[in-house]
């Protein structure tokens, strides 16, 4: 795993699937909260949100989304009580734990299988010293 200087921030894309418990996967309040709980836990600060929106429809398409603008980003959740899923979706300018993600995702619905995991290291090759990375970014975007 790199440290936190090795990289800008981090990606994680999840499809959760086989969820043991669905109760609060339609519940707005329990939704709001999580979220908040979940960012706190990555320690990330909130700008906007969160925001739940119901999703009507067939059964296999019906759910709840949730996302949160963050300083560092953003975070977002789509669940499917009746199919008993979670899409995930965390993107940040500040390197996270994903078993941090993964903890608070087992507070909110006990077992789960994680049937899709991307996780992606951005920035590694972006300098930290911000006059070196402004030479870089000059060098290297198009005259326009």
């Amino acid at each position: 795993m790199l440290s936190p200087a090795d990289h800008y921030g981090d990606e994680l894309t999840l499809r959760l699937s086989s969820i043991t418990d669905i109760r609060l996967l339609g519940d707005d309040a329990a939704l709001t909260r999580f979220m908040r709980e979940l960012v706190d836990r990555i320690g990330m600060m909130v700008i906007a949100g969160p925001l739940v929106a119901t999703e009507n429809g067939p059964p296999e398409k019906a759910g709840k989304s949730a996302v949160v603008i963050l300083a560092e980003s953003h975070a977002a959740i789509h669940t499917y009580p009746h199919l008993r899923e979670i899409l995930v979706n965390v993107f940040s300018c500040k390197p996270f734990r994903e078993t941090d993600v993964l903890d608070e995702f087992h507070r909110l619905v006990g077992d789960f299988e994680i049937t899709e995991r991307i996780l992606t290291r951005r920035g590694e090759e972006w300098p930290r010293d911000l006059t070196a990375a402004r030479r870089l970014w000059s060098t290297q975007r198009v005259p326009g």
